[in-house]
């Protein structure tokens, strides 16, 4: 099976990235003295928009209990992703901006094939649905608001494996909705007193699923996902 061992950590490193760049971004609640003047631009209020990106869909399958005599493999996959969202700022005075907001998009990730290379098995890992809840912490320039942002984050998966010559050594789909978390940062701009602009990287992570099949062997599904989209946002 395709994937490497040493993927597990470096599936982690998008997550350490995004810390460094988080850490970045803060701004201490005194960084605005009290003769600077306050951003132009108020950030302040509800909007909704749409999201247009790319999502790369990290899976590592195992075969717990060596059952097939192949070693861990990837299944994962790099897809596109469309969908929309809708949040709320709050601008305070000394230029921070907290905010909460929600999105759903649908994604294109996908990958069938033979892990075994033998026309023995049909596999499907799928991933359709991402979506997110989260805070969001930024400092307003005015126009321009780089930010950092956490929170829930929800996946629709398919993970399917059916040898033809013997169902029982199969596992029917046990993918389904499941939670995660997420992080990462974004840049935001102001185009109007309306229209925004921004450009954000989200990674998240669903931890892995164990299924057992007829014949008691354990298959284990590992998932984490990263994407990098653009949005317009329309404030009311």
């Amino acid at each position: 099976m395709i994937f490497k061992s040493s993927n597990m950590a470096n599936r982690r490193n998008p997550a350490t990235a995004v810390l460094l760049l988080a850490a970045s971004f803060v701004v201490p609640s005194n960084v605005a003295s009290a003769g600077e003047a306050p951003s132009s631009y108020n950030w302040s209020g509800v909007y909704v928009g749409g999201n247009v990106g790319w999502s790369g869909f990290n899976s590592e399958w195992t075969d717990v209990d060596d059952d097939w005599g192949i070693s861990p493999f990837d299944a994962g996959s790099r897809g596109f992703l469309l969908g929309g969202v809708v949040g709320y700022n709050h601008q305070l005075g000394n230029n921070l901006v907290l905010g909460i907001e929600g999105d759903l998009a649908f994604t294109s990730n996908k990958r069938s094939f033979d892990p075994t290379g033998a026309d023995e098995v049909d596999m499907v890992n799928r991933m359709d649905m991402f979506g997110t809840v989260r805070a969001r912490a930024g400092y307003a320039f005015d126009r321009f608001m780089p930010y950092v942002t956490g929170g829930l984050a929800v996946a629709h998966f398919k993970h399917v494996w059916t040898e033809r010559d013997d169902v029982s050594d199969s596992w029917p789909d046990f993918g389904g909705t499941k939670a995660g978390w997420t992080l990462g940062a974004g840049v935001e701009l102001a185009l109007s007193d309306r229209w925004t602009v921004k450009a954000e990287y989200l990674h998240a992570d669903f931890g892995d699923v164990v299924s057992r099949n007829e014949d008691g062997y354990r298959l284990k599904v590992d998932r984490a996902v990263n994407t990098v989209r653009f949005g317009l946002n329309y404030r009311f």
